[in-house]
């Protein structure tokens, strides 16, 4: 009988705990043509979540990406199901974002609308606003 009730309470708490170390975050990028939101849980350095990308037409759906990757510190190492929603620089070998507790950064290339040049930059997703 002790087995049986040490063994349900190891258990109760080890899930107490898994649940406990799962953290949700979401962050939104208001681009100038399309808006993505990215939405990923991470659960002890495993990373899972989607990148949803689309315009502002309200008559328009997004478009949904799945990905998997790592949590280092406060780099993510980031893997898409697929081919990536959006421009990387040419010869980047793997995606690496860096969330901080207001942004996540993520590594873009696209064309600077001052220079007229396409470029490597950062583009800064600010926390989802709570509904």
């Amino acid at each position: 009988m002790n087995r049986i009730l040490t063994a349900t309470l190891f258990t109760i708490v080890f899930a107490v705990i898994s649940v406990s170390a799962q953290k949700d975050y979401c962050f939104q990028n208001d681009g100038l043509k399309i808006r993505q939101i990215v939405s990923f849980t991470i659960t002890g350095n495993k990373v899972e979540g989607t990148l949803e990308s689309g315009g502002y037409d309200a008559d328009t759906s997004m478009e949904t990406f799945d990905f998997t990757g790592t949590k280092s510190g406060n780099i993510l190492t980031i893997k898409f199901q697929g081919k990536t929603p959006y421009e990387i620089a040419p010869g980047t070998k793997k995606i690496v974002w860096t969330l901080s507790t207001t942004a996540l950064k993520v590594p873009t290339y696209g064309k600077d609308h001052k220079t007229n040049k396409y470029s490597a930059y950062t583009a800064t997703y600010t926390k989802c606003k709570e509904d």
